[in-house]
């Protein structure tokens, strides 16, 4: 590592990433509550901020060093734990054998949401899980860690109440990012990868956007998928309570990967 890791240097790689957000969706004069309506709305709000997001949290990661750390986990979970982003998977899944198709949604958008999506995973979780909590852990004890990642994920997205979103939905959004960081986190350390985080986030979001209300069919079967998406968060906070407990037996660390 070129630069030792502390929690300073994740606070600086934040405010960085969401200046330049912030900074794009200004330039292109951007409404929140528009995005995700057209394909402009999804290239302006979406692929050009993130994707300039994206270049410069994989500038700064290669310039600390911090590649290895940020992307591999070496402080694994027992494997039951795979329960917990299976189960966050289902709620997109519900939502597509459920509806009608996407609403008024063209092979121009889809394309267009699935990088942006893509991309939205790719920084969003180096930023908080996997630069972001090397940071943290060179600070803090694992709980710390787990806790002040969630809430950055949560934080990032205050950001969009600048922008045209109410305040009580962007409140409501960082409760929801806290608890569903708790999902990622438990993903990181069960698969050992942040890449599988990645994944995960970009289904989340795509399956999010790519489907109006209108295009749900509620009568479906398939729609009661979307409760399990509050046993996930349940099962996430009592994972991390598991591992927590583990990590403080071996002084604030977790022990590493063990069979399980």
């Amino acid at each position: 590592m070129r630069v030792q890791p502390r929690p300073l240097v994740t606070v600086a790689v934040a405010v960085g990433y969401m200046a330049i957000v912030g900074l794009t969706w200004t330039v292109v004069g951007l409404d929140y509550d528009a995005v995700g309506d057209t394909t402009t709305t999804v290239v302006e709000g979406i692929v050009v901020p993130v994707g300039l997001g994206a270049v410069f949290l994989a500038a700064v990661t290669t310039y600390l060093g911090w590649w290895g750390p940020a992307i591999h986990e070496d402080l694994r979970a027992p494997r039951w734990m795979w329960v917990v982003p299976v189960l966050m998977i289902l709620p997109g899944l519900g939502v597509l054998l459920g509806g009608a198709g996407p609403a008024d949604r063209s092979a121009g958008f889809l394309l267009a949401l699935g990088i942006g999506t893509l991309l939205v995973g790719f920084s969003e979780e180096l930023l908080t899980r996997g630069t972001g909590l090397v940071g943290l852990r060179g600070g803090f004890g694992e709980a710390l860690s787990w806790f002040f990642s969630c809430l950055l994920f949560g934080l990032i997205h205050a950001l969009n109440v600048l922008f045209g979103q109410s305040l009580g939905s962007t409140v409501q959004q960082i409760g929801f990012a806290f608890l569903a960081g708790s999902v990622l986190y438990i993903t990181r350390r069960v698969a050992g990868t942040l890449i599988v985080c990645m994944l995960l986030h970009a289904w989340i979001d795509f399956t999010t956007f790519a489907f109006s209300d209108a295009a749900i069919d509620d009568e479906s079967p398939f729609v009661a998928l979307a409760v399990t998406q509050w046993l996930t968060f349940v099962l996430a906070i009592v994972g991390v309570v598991v591992l927590l407990r583990s990590s403080s037996r071996y002084g604030g660390r977790s022990p590493q990967a063990q069979p399980v």
